[in-house]
């Protein structure tokens, strides 16, 4: 770490002045950073969830947001090392990094207990995971749960055309490690070479939150996608719960969460990159167009609903105890 970020952490662990008061439990997520932390639908519908079940519970809290997203229900806080301590620190969704800006909010909240929800666990930030007195984690640890973004879903209309694909791409995953994250563009080559020789029309969904890619904009995407390719893990959910027929790649190799998480639904159309070709892809949407996808969707979510529920569960259990 260089001279300029070893003294920005100091500052911010150290000499910051603590004026902001809050709740004892405050629940953080890649939104707490604003929009360049790159939240993702995913993760707000994940923090959104364990905020409504603790509310069920009547454990006063807080979804701690950047003003920049303007959540309604969120606590806006623009300078998130600025909080004064708390009781509970929760981590909500995406992976536990070994970064810089996670260590500094643990620092200022030393003394909290301090859990990660429905995250992902890498075996390379051994050093992070280790800072957590509690993990309900989706994937990369035992026992794990589910991811905690999906609790409604749309019934599948049954479409059988399929000439509009939605195409919902991760792009490189660096937090794997250089060895686990060459496999991005050999999927993404993949897909686009499946789409153009199976005639489809593609629709690029994004999933990431921006100024000008809010919530209705994604949710629209995946309404008007008659079939969704994706190497994004929440983009298989999001499909799913839109009731429509995903195939998904999972671009890390020896698999992460997409393989992980989605396996766990009984959906079969999710392959390995080492293990995937266009005739792969082809060979699903061959398949998908000549059975009943949509019993295999409404089954699909039916798991993601119960398995959901217990992750949620989970996650409050391990705030209250």
């Amino acid at each position: 770490m260089s001279l300029k970020s070893r003294l920005s952490s100091f500052r911010r662990v150290y000499l910051a002045t603590r004026t902001i008061e809050t709740p004892s439990t405050l629940l953080f997520w890649w939104g707490s950073y604003g929009f360049k932390g790159g939240p993702t639908m995913g993760d707000l519908l994940a923090v959104n969830n364990l905020s409504s079940r603790l509310h069920q519970r009547g454990i006063v809290h807080a979804v701690i947001s950047h003003p920049e997203l303007q959540i309604p229900g969120h606590l806006p806080v623009e300078d998130i090392y600025s909080i004064k301590p708390v009781r509970r620190v929760v981590l909500v969704c995406g992976p536990i990094t070994d970064s810089r800006d996670l260590s500094d909010l643990l620092s200022v909240h030393r003394h909290a207990i301090k859990i990660a929800a429905g995250v992902s666990v890498l075996a390379n930030h051994a050093r992070m995971n280790r800072r957590f007195h509690h993990i309900v984690g989706r994937d990369g640890i035992d026992p794990s749960y589910f991811d905690l973004a999906i609790s409604k879903t749309v019934e599948p209309a049954g479409n059988r055309r399929f000439e509009t694909v939605g195409v919902c791409l991760r792009g490189p995953q660096s937090e794997y490690g250089t060895r686990r994250a060459g496999m991005a563009h050999q999927a993404e080559a993949t897909f686009n070479n499946a789409a153009r020789e199976l005639a489809l029309r593609p629709l690029e969904i994004d999933t990431v939150l921006s100024p000008q890619n809010g919530a209705g904009a994604i949710h629209a995407g995946f309404a008007a996608s008659d079939i969704v390719l994706t190497t994004r893990m929440h983009g298989a959910l999001l499909a799913l719960a839109a009731g429509k027929p995903v195939i998904a790649i999972d671009q890390v190799p020896g698999g992460a969460k997409v393989s992980a998480v989605i396996g766990k639904t009984g959906w079969p159309f999710v392959f390995r990159a080492e293990q995937a070709s266009a005739e792969t892809v082809r060979s699903a949407v061959d398949e998908l167009r000549a059975g009943k996808w949509e019993d295999q969707v409404i089954g699909a979510q039916a798991k993601i609903r119960e398995l959901t529920d217990e992750a949620l569960a989970a996650s409050v259990d391990a705030i209250t105890t």
